[in-house]
């Protein structure tokens, strides 16, 4: 199975004008955890999908919906 792109994090990230480098310190990862989770690679833990979408203004079910069942 290869990963996919998440393209509601790339373009929540994008909107708000932040570089992976900025949404890495807000959150407190490395820019390379930001973009293993943007490319698929990696899934967030719990506490850091909730950072994410605090920081993004959206929802686990946006940012995240190849992982989270509804």
């Amino acid at each position: 199975m290869t990963a996919q792109k998440r393209q509601a994090l790339i373009e929540s990230r994008q909107a708000l004008r932040l570089t992976r480098t900025e949404l890495a310190t807000l959150v407190g990862v490395s820019f390379e955890h930001i973009k293993s989770l943007e490319y698929g690679r990696v899934n967030p833990s719990i506490p850091l999908m909730y950072k994410l979408c605090k920081e993004l203004n959206s929802t686990p079910e946006e940012l995240f919906k190849d992982i989270v069942c509804i």
